[in-house]
């Protein structure tokens, strides 16, 4: 191997190692920064404390009924009362945290890069070894840092409802693996329009519009989509399946996901919830025994057509549909994948503009180095017997 090709091999194996420790150093000093003062502790403690207190109340609420609707069914049910119990508070605490997740991580996020500018300290950091993209990535990750631990640390008060049934440590992971998703994506959001933005407030209005629109304005455009494409006069009283709006725009619906989990844990697989959310699908509870065309919903009844899209029984509730475990993984899938193309245009965008869209070199392109001069070897004799003065 020559000294070129040494120095090529060398500088690839580096290129990884170099990156990784630009994030390492990145997130260092955010979270020491960030972690230093009483601010993230006392942050972390009323957040649990508000959410111990939450659980607390719900128990205090629905305990009282649980225990009437329970004995309403002929006698004394206690673990009917207690899944009961369970059911609710697991429900309200994965909303409650949702909501928190969806508020909190774009807040973390919206100024790392923008405050760089108004501080006047983005280039001089861009002019050091670190990378760019391992400058994002490390901010993005130490933002989330923060953000992550507050859902770990709430692990235990969700685990309260192992207690009295209703929820099962599947559905805890599903919750978790929700709002981490959740943050992983607004967190990108946020960091996104820092990057665009110049100003930490513009960043910020920017970024709480764009939460908003993916949690409300996905459903309300679901809903007038729908609503417009039933609103044909050609089908006007003919009986058929309704139209309905492409359920892929729900996939990027936060609620709809922490709601696809919670419906997994209503008692006799569907429900008040679980009926909901089979409205918004194009095939809900299909069953290809049942003619080949699976079912359809229309207001508050589903019933199974044929390929053609012709009823061929009874129409039944909604309610007796299961339902769970359908949007949670695309809307896990769909929001991880808008994090990643959402980071790796804010390294774009964090690059100067002149260099923008500046082409590098590739290593084969450079010039060779030049192999270091070979000294001739001695002969023996010559070292045997030097040359006289």
């Amino acid at each position: 191997m020559t000294a070129t090709d040494w120095a090529h091999d060398s500088g690839r194996l580096a290129a990884p190692r170099e990156f990784i420790a630009s994030i390492t150093t990145i997130m260092v000093k955010e979270l020491r920064s960030r972690m230093r003062g009483r601010r993230a502790f006392v942050v972390l403690t009323v957040y649990l404390g508000l959410l111990a207190l939450i659980a607390y109340g719900s128990y205090a609420i629905i305990a009282p009924n649980a225990r009437n609707q329970a004995f309403g069914f002929g006698g004394p049910t206690f673990a009917n009362a207690s899944a009961i119990i369970g059911q609710t508070i697991f429900s309200i605490i994965s909303i409650f945290q949702l909501i928190l997740v969806c508020f909190i991580a774009p807040a973390f996020t919206a100024g790392q890069i923008s405050s760089e500018r108004e501080k006047q300290t983005l280039d001089l950091l861009i002019s050091t070894p670190l990378r760019p993209g391992a400058i994002v990535v490390g901010k993005l990750l130490a933002a989330l840092a923060f953000v992550g631990l507050m859902i770990v640390a709430a692990i235990p008060i969700s685990a309260i409802v192992l207690m009295y049934g209703g929820a099962s440590i599947d559905d805890i992971v599903r919750q978790q693996v929700v709002l981490l998703a959740t943050a992983l994506g607004f967190g990108a959001v946020g960091l996104f329009f820092s990057a665009l933005l110049k100003r930490t407030q513009a960043a910020t209005v920017l970024t709480y519009c764009a939460v908003l629109a993916l949690g409300l304005g996905t459903v309300m455009l679901f809903i007038f989509w729908t609503v417009v494409a039933n609103r044909d006069p050609a089908d006007f009283g003919q009986f058929g399946p309704a139209k309905r709006a492409p359920e892929q725009i729900v996939y990027l619906n936060p609620m709809v996901g922490m709601l696809d989990v919670v419906a997994n844990t209503e008692p006799g697989g569907g429900g008040g919830i679980a009926s909901a959310l089979n409205q918004l699908r194009s095939d809900p509870a299909a069953d290809p025994n049942l003619g080949g065309g699976g079912q359809v919903c229309q207001g508050n009844v589903c019933f199974a057509v044929d390929q053609n899209g012709n009823p061929i029984v009874n129409p039944v509730p909604v309610a007796q549909q299961a339902m769970g475990g359908y949007f949670w993984p695309r809307f896990v899938i769909t929001f991880v994948a808008l994090a990643f193309l959402l980071t790796l245009a804010s390294m774009r965008l964090v690059i100067p503009a002149p260099m923008r869209f500046a082409f590098r070199r590739r290593r084969n392109d450079l010039p060779p180095l030049p192999e270091p001069p070979i000294a001739p070897a001695a002969s023996i004799d010559e070292i045997a017997s030097p040359a006289d003065d």
